[in-house]
C-alpha cells in the first residue's frame, strides 16, 4: 500500500477483517509499526507525529478493550485510522474515527466476560494518596468492591491480558501533548463511574425509588463536583408539568436504575469520545503538505456469544459490508472489467452476501429500518417489532424463527448462524439519558465534566444565531449506519487491501492448528474463491499507456515505436512473454500470474545499471569537492595568520586613539557642566520674573469677573421685572378676550401672535405610521419581531417572512412532549415514547427549517429572474412576498380613444369596425390605487376574484372606486388568471388593482368610466355577469341536513346530487345573506338558525344573454358551455381543485383537527416512491417517503387544502418521517395535527421552469 501510495499517487486504504479473537488489533499494531518506519525513511529516527501514533494505541486498548469469551482483549469498538502522507512519502498527520462504543458492558457483562480494562487497572493501580482523595476501601487491589468489575475475588483478574498496567497508561498519557494535564480528570471520572456501579436502591419493581446507601451518592457527587441532594433528586424523582402547576414525582426502582445505569454508559462514553477527540488534536497538522493518506480499518470481528443481542447484530452487520466490498472488489470488478475488454470469463463464478445484507438494512423493510420505525409508536415493544419482522422475513432463506424461545431469531451469516434475544432492542436505540443528569454534569464546578457534557454548537447561519436541535428522532442504529455507509463509501474511493486474519483454534491455546476451524473461515470469507478466480484468469490489468510508458525501458527501442494494441504486443513479445500469458483488450492488457513481476524485475535491474552509473560519477564529483576543499582549507589557514598579525596592530592603535579620546571627552564634559550651571542660573531668573506677571495678571482678571457678575445681576432682575409685567398684560388681556374686549389691543395682539408662531414652530413629536399594520400580524408585534430574531431572521432583509414567526407563536403544544423542570429550574420538553430531551420548544427546528427552505426559495427564484434580465428580479425589501409565479400583465386590446393602444385597421385602412345598432354589453378596464388597511382589503370574492361583499368601513370602501361585481384581474402587475387573489397578492401599504366590469351602452357614463379603457372583445367570448338570487331552501326530513358544503368564504364547493338542495344550488355560488341577515365575513354556519326553511341571498356568475353576445357580432358555439353552467358538483369541484393545486404554493402548512379514533382523514398515500424524484426536496436515505396518492371528495383532507401529489415533510414538528409511520400516527393519534407539505409538482416548475401540464 505504501510503495503503491508513493508510485501512483493514489489513496490507499487496508481492511483487516476476521473473526473475533482471529488477531486483528495485533496485526494492526504491526501494520502501524511498519507504516511509521517506513516513512521515517527506514530506520531513522521517526517524527513526534509518528511516534505520538504509536503511544496512543495503549491508550485506546485500555479503554475500549476487554475480556469476552472468545478473547482476553477484544475491541468492543470499531475504529479507522487514517494516516496523512506528503508527496515524498513523509507523515505529516493522523486522523482517528471511531464505530459503536459498547455501551452496554459497562452495566452489565455476561457470565466468564469482564468489563473495559482502564476501570480494572485504574481501580488497582491509583497511589495512596489517589485512593485517600477518591475514597476508596483499603486493601490490596480493592478491584472486588465495585459491582461493575464483575468480580467475586481480585485473583480472577488475568492482569497478563491487559495490554498495559496503570504505570505505562500514564506514560502514554504523558507523550500525548493534550492528554498530559487531563490525568486526573480522568480517573475521577472513571471512579464516578464505579461508584454509581455500587449505587442501589431499596425496594423493587414498582416501588418509589429511595438511595440504599447515601454515602455512594455523596461519593459521586463529590468525585463530580455537584450537589448530593441535586443528584440524588434528579435520580430518584422527576418535575414536570401538570396544566398550570410543577409537580414532582417519585421514579420507581426500575426507573431510577435506569436513570442511574445511563449516567454511568454516558460518563464512561462521553470520556471515550473526549480521548479520541484529544488524541485527533495532537495528531492534526495543517499545511499543503498533507495530499494522500492511508487508511487502516480496525473493525469488530464476527460474534457469536450464548446471548447476542442489539451490539452484536450491529457487529456482525458491519461485518457483512465488508465482506459484501470483499466480493465486489475481488470477483465483481474483474469479472465486469472482463466483459467490457471483451475478455472471454469462461466459467469463473462467485457466491455474494447481497440478500443478507438488504434483509438487515433494506429500506422501509429491513431488520434495522423496521426497528427504528418501532420507536416511534407509543405502543412499540420489542415483542411488536419481532413479530413484525417474522412475518416480513418468514420466507426468507437466511432468516428463520425459534419456535422454543418466542422472542428470539436467527439468521444465517456468511460465517454461521447467531441466534439473538429482541429483548432490550427498542431501550437500546432510544439510548435515553435525563435531561436533569444532563444540566446538573453541566453545572458542575468541575470543568472537565463540564466540557464532557456541553452542547456542541451546530453552525450557525448568520453571525451568531445557531440552528435549532432537530426534533427528529436519532436512534443508536441510525448514527451506526450512516457512518458505516460513510466509511464503505470512503474505502471504495481507495485502492483497497484486504487481510483476513484467521483464528486456529476455539480453545484460545498458542501454537494448535485445527484443520476444520481454519478451513471453515477460508471458504466462508471468500478467500479460497479468490484464489482459484485469480489463478485462473489474468490478475494484473494495465491500459496500453501505462504499460508502455513503465516498461519501454526493458526492450529494444525498435519494438516501441508502435502505439496501442500493436505495440504492447510487440513489446511483450521483445520481453519474452508468450501469447499464452496475456491477452489484449479494447483498451487494457490483461497478464496472468508472475508476468507483471517479471517485467518489473527487469525494470528495476536497468534502472539498478544506471543508477551505478550515476553513482560513480557522483563519487568522482564528491572526490573532486573533498580536494578542493583541502586546498582551500591551506590557503585559509594562511590568510588567518596574516590577518591575526594585521589585528594586533590595529589593536595597539586602537588603544592609542581610545586615551586621546577619553582625554578629550573629560574636557568636553567640564566645559558642559559649567555651561548648564550657567544656563540654570538664568532660567531661575526668568522663571521668578514669570511668576511676578502672572500673579499682577491674575489680579486683574478678578477684578473684571466681579464687574461682570454685578452687571448680569441688574439686567437679570430688570428681566425678571418686565417678564413678571408682561406675564401680568398677557393674563389681563387673555380676560378681556374671553369676556369680549380687547381686540383693539394691538400690543397683546402681537405678543399672542408671536406665542402661537413659537408654538407651531416648536418641536412637535410626529406621528409615525405604524410600519407593521400591513402583516396583519395575529400576535404582538413585539413578540413576533423577538421570535423573528430568535430564529436567526434579519427582520429588514426577511419582512416577508416575519409571517413564518407568526404563525410559530400560534402554534399549539405538540402531541407527545412533556413539559419538565431540570435541577437548576430550567424548563426542558421530554418525549416519553423516544426518551428525546430538547431544551427549546420542539417546533422551533421546524419553524426555523421552515424559514431556510422559504428563504431559499426566493433566493432561487428572484436570483435566476435577476439572472434573465427584467424588473421581476428585485428581491423584496420591507414587502412581504409569497412564492408565487410572477406573470406581468398585458392590457388590452383597447378600442380607439378610449386610453388604451390603438387598433390596427385592416387591409388599405378598409377595416373599420361594423356598428351594431341597439343596446350592447360593454367591457371596461380600470387601474385604481388602493390603501391596505391593517385588516386587509375588506372585500369578499368569489373563485373568480369577483367581488362580492365590501366590508364597511374597509380599504375598498373608504377608496369608492371599486363596486360590487367587478372582477380583479391583476395586483401590483401580477395577472391573476386562474389563481385567487389571496394566493397571489402580497402584503404592502398600497396595492395596484386592475378590474374589469361590464356595462350597458345606453347607461349613462360616470366619473370611473371616465377614467377606464373600453376593450376590444375577445372572438367567440361570451361575457360574464354576477346574479343576484333569492332561494328557498328546506332541510332534508329526517336528518335536518341542507346537502351543501362550503368553504370558509362561504362558497359553495360541493352539492349532494340526491340532497334537498340539489337543483337550487351550484358550486361556486357565493351566499350572501341567510334569513334576511347578512353575512358580512361572519361563516354561514354560525349565522343559520336550526329552521327548516331558510332565504337565502346568493351571488352566482352567469353568461351573459345571447342576443346581447349575437349583438355584438359573436356567433354561440352549440359544444361550448361557461364554466359555472357545468351541471354536477363534480365536475365542479374537480375544476376548483385542479386551478388550485396547478398555484398552490410549493412549501406550506396544512392543519387537521381529529376529533374521535373514528374521525376519517380521507388520505390515501402511496405504498412506494420508486418514481418520486428526492432530488427536489434534498431528501436523503432510504424510507419510502409519504406522499398523497388520492384525496377522498367532501373529505378532511380536501377541505384541508391537500392534494395528489403532497409530500408530508413532518407532522406536528417530527420530521424524516417515512410513509408508513405518518400512516400510523394520524390513523392511531387523536386532536390537531400541523402539517408541514410541499407539491413535488409545484417544485419541480419553480426550478426547472416547466411550464403546469393540464389536468384532465
Amino acid at each position: 500500500a505504501y510503495k503503491t501510495l508513493c508510485e501512483t499517487g493514489r489513496n490507499q486504504s487496508i481492511v483487516v477483517t476476521g473473526i473475533s479473537g482471529a488477531g486483528k488489533t495485533e496485526a494492526n499494531k504491526y501494520l502501524l509499526k511498519y507504516l511509521v518506519w517506513r516513512a521515517s525513511k527506514e530506520g531513522t529516527e521517526s517524527s513526534p507525529m509518528a511516534q505520538t501514533v504509536l503511544d496512543s494505541t495503549p491508550v485506546f486498548e485500555a479503554f475500549g478493550n476487554a475480556t469476552t469469551v472468545m478473547n482476553p482483549n477484544s475491541s468492543r469498538f470499531g475504529k479507522f485510522l487514517t494516516l496523512q502522507f506528503s508527496a515524498s512519502g513523509r507523515m505529516q498527520g493522523a486522523f482517528m474515527k471511531t464505530y459503536l462504543l459498547e455501551k452496554s458492558r459497562i452495566t452489565s457483562q455476561l457470565p466468564g466476560e469482564q468489563n473495559y480494562h482502564v476501570l480494572y487497572t485504574v481501580a488497582k493501580g491509583l497511589s495512596s494518596a489517589q485512593r485517600t482523595e477518591f475514597g476508596l476501601p483499603k486493601g490490596s487491589d480493592a478491584v472486588e468492591s465495585f459491582k461493575l468489575l464483575n468480580l467475586k475475588k481480585a485473583g480472577d483478574v488475568k492482569w497478563a491480558d491487559f495490554p498495559c498496567d496503570f504505570k505505562e497508561l500514564t506514560e502514554a498519557f504523558a507523550v500525548i501533548p493534550s492528554l498530559n494535564d487531563k490525568q486526573a480528570s480522568c480517573w475521577r471520572v472513571i471512579m464516578a463511574v464505579l461508584y454509581l456501579g455500587n449505587l442501589s436502591f431499596t425496594g423493587q419493581g414498582e416501588d418509589d425509588a429511595k438511595v440504599k446507601d447515601p454515602a455512594v451518592v455523596a461519593a459521586v457527587a463529590r468525585l463530580l463536583s455537584c450537589e448530593t441532594a441535586q443528584l440524588e433528586k434528579a435520580i430518584c424523582t422527576q418535575n414536570m408539568k401538570a396544566g398550570l402547576d410543577w409537580i414532582s414525582k417519585p421514579n420507581t426502582v426500575a426507573y431510577a436504575s435506569d436513570v442511574k445505569n445511563a449516567l454511568t454508559k454516558a460518563l464512561y462514553s462521553r470520556l471515550f469520545d473526549y480521548i479520541v477527540e484529544m488524541v485527533n488534536v495532537s495528531l492534526e497538522k495543517s499545511g499543503d503538505e498533507m495530499r494522500y493518506f492511508i487508511g487502516a480499518v480496525d473493525i469488530f470481528g464476527f460474534e457469536c456469544f450464548p446471548t447476542n443481542s442489539l451490539e452484536q447484530l450491529c457487529i456482525n452487520f458491519a461485518n457483512e459490508k465488508l465482506q459484501k466490498m470483499f466480493t465486489q472488489a475481488v470477483f465483481e470488478s474483474v469479472l465486469s472489467e472482463y466483459q467490457k475488454e471483451g475478455i472471454d470469463v469462461g466459467d469463473i463464478t462467485y457466491e455474494d452476501n447481497k440478500l443478507l445484507v438488504e434483509l438487515i438494512d433494506k429500506p422501509a423493510t429491513g431488520i434495522l429500518s423496521l426497528l427504528a420505525e418501532e420507536c416511534f409508536f407509543p405502543s412499540g415493544s420489542d415483542a411488536s417489532w419481532l413479530q413484525k419482522i417474522k412475518s416480513q422475513h418468514a420466507r426468507h432463506a437466511n432468516f428463520s424463527e425459534e419456535r422454543l424461545d418466542r422472542t428470539a431469531f436467527t439468521i444465517s451469516h456468511y460465517p454461521g448462524k447467531v441466534t439473538y434475544q429482541s429483548t432490550g432492542f427498542l431501550e437500546k436505540n432510544k439510548d435515553p439519558l435525563s435531561q436533569d443528569l444532563v444540566v446538573l454534569m453541566q453545572f458542575s464546578d468541575d470543568d472537565f465534566v463540564k466540557t464532557l457534557f456541553e452542547e456542541k454548537q451546530s453552525t450557525a447561519m448568520a453571525g451568531s444565531v445557531r440552528r435549532f436541535k432537530s426534533a427528529k428522532f436519532v436512534g443508536l442504529i441510525d448514527g451506526f449506519r450512516t457512518s458505516l455507509n460513510q466509511l464503505v463509501k470512503t474505502l471504495e474511493g481507495t485502492k483497497t487491501h484486504f487481510i483476513r486474519c484467521v483464528k486456529p483454534n476455539m480453545d484460545k491455546k498458542p501454537d494448535n492448528f485445527v484443520f476444520d476451524v481454519m478451513q471453515r473461515q477460508l471458504y466462508t470469507s471468500g478467500v479460497v474463491q479468490a484464489v482459484q478466480a485469480t489463478r485462473k484468469g489474468f490478475p494484473d490489468h494495465l491500459p496500453f499507456a501505462e504499460l508502455l510508458s513503465r516498461f519501454e525501458l526493458v526492450v529494444p527501442k525498435s519494438a516501441t515505436n508502435k502505439k496501442g494494441a500493436d505495440g504492447v504486443r510487440a513489446l511483450l513479445s521483445s520481453a519474452g512473454v508468450s501469447d499464452k500469458e496475456f491477452r489484449i483488450g479494447k483498451t487494457k492488457v490483461f497478464l496472468g500470474v508472475g508476468v507483471l513481476d517479471q517485467l518489473e524485475q527487469r525494470r528495476m535491474e536497468y534502472i539498478a545499471s544506471k543508477v551505478l552509473s550515476m553513482q560513480m560519477l557522483v563519487r568522482a564529483y564528491n572526490a573532486r569537492k573533498r580536494l578542493k576543499l583541502l586546498r582551500d582549507e591551506k590557503a585559509r589557514a594562511a590568510k588567518a595568520k596574516a590577518e591575526a598579525e594585521a589585528a594586533a596592530r590595529a589593536a595597539e592603535e586602537a588603544a592609542r586613539k581610545e586615551r586621546e579620546a577619553a582625554e578629550a571627552a573629560a574636557a568636553a564634559q567640564k566645559a558642559k557642566e559649567e555651561e548648564e550651571a550657567e544656563k540654570e542660573r538664568q532660567t531661575r531668573f526668568q522663571r521668578a520674573r514669570q511668576m511676578s506677571f502672572e500673579r499682577n495678571t491674575a489680579k486683574k482678571r478678578r477684578e473684571q469677573a466681579e464687574k461682570a457678575k454685578a452687571a448680569e445681576a441688574a439686567a437679570k432682575a430688570t428681566a425678571d421685572a418686565t417678564k413678571d409685567l408682561d406675564a401680568e398684560k398677557l393674563a389681563k388681556f387673555q380676560q378681556e378676550v374671553a369676556d369680549g374686549g380687547g381686540v383693539d389691543n394691538k400690543e397683546m395682539m402681537n405678543v399672542a401672535v408671536v406665542s402661537d408662531i413659537g408654538w407651531k414652530g416648536g418641536a412637535e413629536p410626529a406621528q409615525g405610521d405604524d410600519v407593521w399594520a400591513q402583516y396583519d400580524f395575529k400576535c404582538a408585534v413585539s413578540d413576533v419581531l423577538e421570535y423573528a430574531e430568535y430564529l436567526g431572521m434579519d427582520i429588514k432583509q426577511d419582512a416577508h417572512l416575519l409571517w413564518i414567526a407568526d404563525e410559530a407563536l400560534q402554534a399549539p403544544e405538540p402531541q407527545g412532549w412533556e413539559q419538565r423542570l431540570d435541577p437548576k429550574g430550567g424548563v426542558y420538553y421530554y418525549h416519553p415514547t423516544t426518551g428525546m430531551s430538547l431544551n427549546q420548544h420542539p417546533l422551533d427546528h421546524h419553524y426555523q427549517q421552515f424559514y431556510l427552505q422559504m428563504k431559499a426559495q426566493y433566493d432561487a427564484m428572484y436570483t435566476s429572474k435577476g439572472d434573465a434580465g427584467g424588473e421581476g428580479g428585485a428581491k423584496p425589501g420591507t414587502a412581504a412576498q409569497a412564492p408565487i409565479e410572477f406573470l406581468p400583465y398585458k392590457g388590452g386590446p383597447y378600442e380607439e380613444g378610449s386610453g388604451g393602444a390603438a387598433q390596427k385597421k385592416g387591409l388599405f385602412g378598409m377595416g373599420k369596425k361594423k356598428e351594431v345598432k341597439g343596446p350592447v354589453e360593454e367591457m371596461w378596464e380600470l387601474s385604481c390605487q388602493l390603501d391596505r388597511q391593517q385588516d386587509g382589503l375588506g372585500i369578499g370574492l368569489t373563485l373568480d376574484n369577483i367581488i362580492v361583499e365590501v366590508e364597511p368601513g374597509g380599504s375598498v370602501a373608504t377608496q369608492g372606486e371599486l363596486q360590487y361585481g367587478d372582477k380583479i384581474v391583476a395586483v401590483d402587475n401580477n395577472t391573476l388568471g386562474h389563481r385567487m387573489l389571496k394566493d397571489v397578492i402580497v402584503p404592502q401599504r398600497t396595492h395596484q388593482l386592475i378590474v374589469k366590469y361590464a356595462r350597458m351602452s345606453t347607461q349613462p357614463p360616470s366619473p370611473r368610466r371616465e377614467r377606464a379603457k373600453k376593450l376590444v372583445p375577445d372572438k367567440g367570448a361570451a361575457p360574464r355577469r354576477i346574479e343576484e338570487i333569492e332561494v328557498k331552501i328546506r332541510r332534508e326530513k329526517g336528518t335536518g341536513r341542507l346537502g351543501f358544503g362550503i368553504d370558509a368564504m362561504n362558497t359553495i364547493v360541493e352539492v349532494d346530487p340526491n340532497g334537498p338542495v340539489a337543483g337550487q344550488l351550484q358550486v361556486g355560488d357565493k351566499i350572501i345573506s341567510v334569513d334576511g341577515s347578512k353575512l358580512n365575513f361572519k361563516r354561514f354556519v354560525d349565522t343559520v338558525g336550526r329552521t327548516e326553511e331558510h332565504i337565502l341571498c346568493i351571488a352566482r356568475l352567469h353568461a351573459a344573454d345571447p342576443s346581447i353576445a349575437a349583438g355584438r357580432g359573436l356567433k354561440k358555439s352549440k359544444s361550448r358551455k361557461s364554466a359555472t353552467s357545468l351541471q354536477g358538483s363534480g365536475s365542479q369541484l374537480l375544476r376548483s381543485q385542479s386551478r388550485y393545486s396547478e398555484k398552490m404554493p410549493a412549501l406550506r402548512e396544512v392543519r387537521l383537527i381529529k376529533e374521535t379514533d373514528e374521525t376519517k382523514i380521507g388520505a390515501v398515500f402511496h405504498r412506494s416512491d420508486d418514481a418520486f424524484d428526492k432530488s427536489f426536496f434534498n431528501v436523503e436515505g432510504s424510507s419510502v417517503q409519504p406522499i398523497i396518492k388520492k384525496v377522498d371528495p367532501g373529505s378532511m383532507a380536501e377541505c384541508s387544502g391537500l392534494v395528489p401529489g403532497d409530500v408530508v415533510l413532518s407532522v406536528n414538528g417530527i420530521s424524516g418521517l417515512s410513509n408508513f409511520q405518518v400512516v400510523e400516527m394520524l390513523r392511531k393519534g387523536q386532536g390537531v395535527f400541523n402539517l408541514v407539505v410541499i407539491s413535488g409538482r409545484q417544485v419541480q416548475q419553480t426550478f426547472t421552469g416547466a411550464a403546469p401540464s393540464p389536468r384532465r
